[in-house]
C-alpha cells in the first residue's frame, strides 16, 4: 500500500525571497523605545548608511495528484503566502525587520522579550522604517521523482481559522503522472486506521537541526506516519473535521491521509505544537465538493497506474517475472521515482532466488514436452522390441493348409484365415468358414 501511494505525493513550494533595506535611523528608533521601556540593550554593528538583510516568507507543504494530467489537491494555507501580494509583502517586511534586530541586538535578550510577547512593537518600528525590494516569488510542485514544475491555482479556500475549507486545487503541465484514488470520508468511523503521507520540514535536508547530514535525494522520500481517527467534529461552518493522533508537522499540511486500501479519506490541515496527539484533517468529501464546482473529475486510471498496479498485484502473488515486466513499463512512463527504483530492487532479489523453471516458464514447458515425448518414444520402442517375432523362414517354409472348422463341407465360403504364429504348429493356417467358430467358454458373450 505504501508503494502504491507514495509516488503520487508531491512537495509544494510557495514562498518568496527579497531584500529588506533599512538605515541607522530604524535601529536608533528601536533602541530608543527599548530604553523607554526599561530594556538596557546595547546596539552592535550600527549601520552606516543603508543596510541590507535577506528576508523570506512562505514555505513548503505537501499535496497529492488526483488526475494523471496534473491536477493536485493540497491545503489552502500552503499556497496562500504567495496568492495575496499585499499579505506577502507584509510578511517579508516583518521577517526582514526580525533579521535586522537579530543583527544589531543581543539574541538572548531579544528572546527574553519575545517570550514576554513584547517583541512585536519593536519589529513593527523597524519594519515601518525599512523597505522590501527585489521580491522573487517561487510557486512550484516538486514531484516524487525530483521534477520541479510551476503550478497555477484553479480553486482556493482559506484556512479553517479564516472560516474557509482550507482546500486548494492546483494544476501543472505534465501528463501520465501517478495519481491516488479518493475514498468515501462519510464512511469513516472513529478508531479507523489511517496513514498520513507528506514532507515534514523537520525531516528534510534543509532543516536547521538535521540539515547538512541528510542528502538532498532524501527529500524525495515522503514520511509515512500511522494513526487512527480519534473523533469526528465539525468546524464553525458545520462542516465535518476529522481529529486524529497521527503525526502531522509543519510541511505535512496538504498531504493525503489514506486508509488501508490506499484511498484518500482526508487532507492534513492543522496540528497544535503543544498537543502532540491532537491533529486535524479535512475530510476528502469536502474537497470533492470543490472539485465538483470546478468540474474536475478525479482519475487513477492513467498509464503509469495501470502498469504499476499490475506490477504490485503480480508481486503480491509471487509472479516476479510478470511484476518486473510491468514495473519496467511504469518506470518508462514516470522515471526516477524512488519507490519504483526500490520496488525494482525487490523484484531483482526475488528473481535471483527463483528456480530456473519459474524464470523461463515457456521454455521450461517446451523442454518438458520434448523430454516427455522422448520418454514415450523410448517406451514404445522397448515394448515393440519385447514382442516375440516369428522367424521369416518358418512362415516361408510352411505349406498353406486351409482347414474348414466344424466339419464344413468342401466349397463352403471361407470367411477368413487364422495363421498360428507360435508353438509347434507355427505357420499353419486355418480357414474360418461355415457358421463361424466360438472362442471361449461362454457362448453367449464370447461368440465370433
Amino acid at each position: 500500500m505504501a508503494y502504491r501511494v507514495k509516488p503520487a505525493v508531491v512537495r509544494i513550494n510557495a514562498y518568496a525571497t527579497a531584500e529588506f533595506r533599512y538605515d541607522a535611523s530604524a535601529i536608533a528608533a528601536v533602541e530608543k523605545q527599548l530604553l523607554i521601556e526599561g530594556h538596557d540593550l546595547i546596539v552592535r554593528n550600527e549601520p552606516e548608511g543603508e543596510a541590507v538583510v535577506e528576508t523570506g516568507a512562505g514555505g513548503s507543504g505537501s499535496g497529492f495528484i488526483i488526475h494523471p494530467d496534473g491536477t493536485i489537491l493540497t491545503s489552502g494555507h500552503v499556497v496562500s503566502p504567495t496568492s495575496d501580494k499585499v499579505a506577502l509583502e507584509r510578511e517579508l517586511r516583518r521577517n526582514g525587520a526580525i533579521a535586522a534586530l537579530v543583527k544589531h541586538f543581543p539574541i538572548e535578550e531579544l528572546r527574553a522579550i519575545y517570550r514576554g510577547d513584547g517583541l512585536d512593537r519593536y519589529i513593527r518600528i523597524c519594519g515601518d522604517a525599512g523597505r522590501v525590494v527585489n521580491i522573487d516569488v517561487v510557486g512550484d510542485v516538486e514531484l516524487s521523482n525530483g521534477e520541479k514544475i510551476p503550478y497555477r491555482i484553479r480553486r482556493y479556500s482559506p484556512s479553517l481559522a479564516e472560516r474557509g475549507t482550507d482546500v486548494a486545487i492546483l494544476q501543472i503541465d505534465r501528463k501520465n503522472l501517478p495519481s491516488l484514488p479518493l475514498g468515501d470520508s462519510d464512511a469513516v468511523g472513529v478508531g479507523e486506521s489511517i496513514w498520513s503521507v507528506g514532507y515534514p520540514a523537520v525531516a528534510s535536508s534543509s532543516d536547521d537541526v538535521i540539515g547538512g547530514w541528510l542528502s538532498r535525494d532524501s527529500d524525495l522520500e515522503p514520511t509515512f506516519n500511522p494513526g487512527i481517527i480519534t473523533a469526528i467534529k465539525r468546524d464553525s461552518s458545520n462542516r465535518p473535521v476529522f481529529q486524529s493522533n497521527v503525526a502531522i508537522y509543519r510541511g505535512n499540511s496538504g498531504g493525503p491521509a489514506v486508509n488501508a486500501r490506499g484511498e484518500v479519506i482526508g487532507i492534513s490541515t492543522w496540528g497544535h505544537a503543544n498537543a502532540e496527539q491532537i491533529k486535524f484533517l479535512v475530510p476528502i468529501g469536502v474537497a470533492k465538493e470543490m472539485l465538483a464546482e470546478a468540474k474536475v473529475t478525479p482519475s487513477d486510471e492513467g498509464p503509469f497506474n495501470v502498469a504499476y498496479q499490475a506490477a504490485l498485484d503480480a508481486a503480491n502473488h509471487g509472479e516476479w517475472v510478470e511484476a518486473k515486466k510491468n514495473l519496467l513499463r511504469a518506470a518508462g512512463i514516470f522515471p526516477n521515482s524512488p519507490d519504483v527504483i526500490r520496488f525494482k530492487r525487490d523484484t531483482d532479489r526475488a528473481l535471483k532466488d527463483l528456480p530456473l523453471w519459474r524464470l523461463h516458464p515457456v521454455a521450461s514447458a517446451i523442454a518438458v514436452g520434448i523430454v516427455v515425448s522422448m520418454i514415450a518414444f523410448a517406451i514404445i520402442l522397448i515394448v515393440r522390441g519385447g514382442r516375440p517375432r516369428i522367424p521369416r523362414d518358418i512362415l516361408k517354409a510352411t505349406t498353406e493348409t486351409v482347414v474348414s472348422p466344424g466339419g464344413a463341407p468342401p466349397g463352403q465360403l471361407i470367411l477368413g484365415k487364422f495363421t498360428i504364429l507360435n508353438g509347434t504348429r507355427a505357420g499353419e493356417k486355418l480357414g474360418l468358414g461355415g457358421s463361424g467358430i466360438r472362442i471361449g467358454r461362454e457362448s453367449a458373450i464370447c461368440e465370433i
